[in-house]
């Protein structure tokens, strides 16, 4: 036989009950978003606001413009339930460009309140900025059950980092958020059964937290990157819990 043998594969994993990953622009998953109680946003900030970016797509994930991210937090208002949080990740150097963008005429959502995610023992938070702490910013429609603003205190989470998946044996990757922090979101701003959706589910920690918060709960998000959604998967089969 000649010519080339072709390259085995894995197969992808199932994904876990309840939990639906797409490898898909969150633009061609909205209609999976319909009724969201709880919404994730941790958006791959630009910091030219253009569409040309200085780093190559072999070394970094496309990122988005302010006006994406704005756009994308109009479409999940419109998608989500009457009583609803929006959760992001903001980025220091943006700040107060994003708060002057994301006005409620904007985006629909009123901003309720904020804090701060602290990533000790790590090399940064984030690929572009380099410090030691990222904005977490809560929005919501409707009135919802009242904020826990234990949930924002930087203290809460710094402990979390030093330790390894359970069964991976990764650490924390750029910008991923603690399981066990997203999941006491899930249990404390939604209900059994309620869906929760991620704009910009990288790794997603969020889905491995809604499986862990349990109770009926569902997921569903998008990663348009190919290899950031494939490791997903395989993190979701595993079950890398903190």
């Amino acid at each position: 036989m000649t010519g080339q043998l072709p390259l085995l594969t894995v197969p992808e994993p199932a994904q876990p009950q309840g939990i639906a990953l797409h490898n898909a622009s969150i633009d061609d998953v909205w209609d999976q978003a319909i009724g969201a109680r709880l919404v994730f946003c941790d958006p791959p900030w630009s910091y030219s606001n253009n569409g040309d970016k200085s780093r190559s797509a072999a070394s970094h994930y496309p990122c988005l413009t302010m006006a994406d991210i704005v756009r994308h937090m109009r479409c999940a208002f419109d998608c989500a339930a009457g009583d609803s949080y929006l959760i992001v990740w903001a980025t220091f150097p943006l700040l107060a460009e994003f708060m002057a963008a994301a006005t409620p005429d904007a985006i629909g959502w009123r901003y309720v309140t904020g804090g701060a995610w602290a990533k000790t023992g790590a090399p940064g938070c984030g690929f572009h900025w380099r410090g030691n702490a990222e904005p977490v910013l809560i929005f919501r429609k409707g009135k919802p059950r009242p904020v826990s603003t234990q949930l924002l205190r930087s203290t809460h989470v710094t402990e979390q980092h030093r330790g390894k998946y359970s069964k991976s044996g990764e650490g924390l990757a750029h910008s991923e958020k603690p399981i066990g922090w997203q999941t006491e979101m899930i249990q404390t701003w939604s209900n059994p059964g309620d869906l929760i959706v991620d704009v910009y589910a990288g790794l997603c920690s969020v889905g491995r937290a809604v499986k862990r918060a349990g109770n009926g709960r569902r997921y569903v998000g998008a990663e348009i990157d190919p290899g950031r959604y494939r490791q997903a998967v395989d993190r979701l089969a595993l079950d890398g819990e903190r």
